[in-house]
């Protein structure tokens, strides 16, 4: 009894090192999705932001049910809601799959299709947004550069380094800055502290 306690002092750096990695390993999709996150935060905050105004995690309460949204730029152009994605391998898929193929060397794992998150998040958001009759949605899903896209979409599914390019190319004003600010400062309103959940 006494070998085995002197072995496992001995080799004492094995037993932190295994914690270590466990740990890893079970935050390791949360870590993965808060440098998502803010990979799209750093692009974002190179828009002007006299014409965008952005909203980082919102969520929103609609009864008995919670709504996230990774990001939303409300603009003069339309109001972006954003899908931050950090996925690694061949990201396989089409706009109207139910789900996506995530397929690294030899497996291949499925992934909710995102285009459809972001579908049911403009849901929401028409939902609290009603009295601005008419507003225009764009749907945007971004992935890292980790990730090697192979996606067919009329909505922009795009490298969060092409972000504020996706953004830019819409240029036509439809919504005047009195609008914008009304529509900012009532999601801001309506954007309840993840910590309450």
């Amino acid at each position: 009894m006494n070998g085995l306690v002197e072995l496992l002092m001995k080799f004492w750096y094995l037993w932190i090192l295994m914690i270590l990695a466990l740990m890893l390993d079970l935050f390791m999709p949360r870590i993965k999705g808060l440098l998502g996150e803010k990979s799209v935060e750093f692009h974002l905050s190179g828009l002007d932001d006299s014409k965008y105004k952005i909203i980082k995690h919102m969520i929103l309460e609609l009864g008995e049910k919670t709504v996230q949204i990774d990001n939303i730029v409300v603009s003069n152009f339309g109001v972006f809601v954003i899908q931050a994605e950090n996925y690694k391998g061949k990201i396989i898929g089409a706009e109207f799959d139910e789900n996506w193929k995530q397929r690294f060397y030899v497996r291949t794992e499925k992934l909710h299709n995102p285009i459809c998150e972001n579908r049911k998040n403009i849901k929401a958001l028409q939902q609290v947004l009603k009295e601005f009759d008419g507003l225009k949605y764009i749907p945007i899903v971004t992935f890292t550069t980790n990730a090697d896209l192979q996606v067919t979409s009329n909505t922009d599914v795009v490298y969060t380094i092409h972000l504020v390019e996706a953004i830019k190319k819409y240029t036509e004003e439809i919504i005047s800055d009195i609008d914008k600010k009304r529509i900012y400062s009532k999601l801001m309103s309506l954007n309840i502290d993840s910590n309450d959940i």
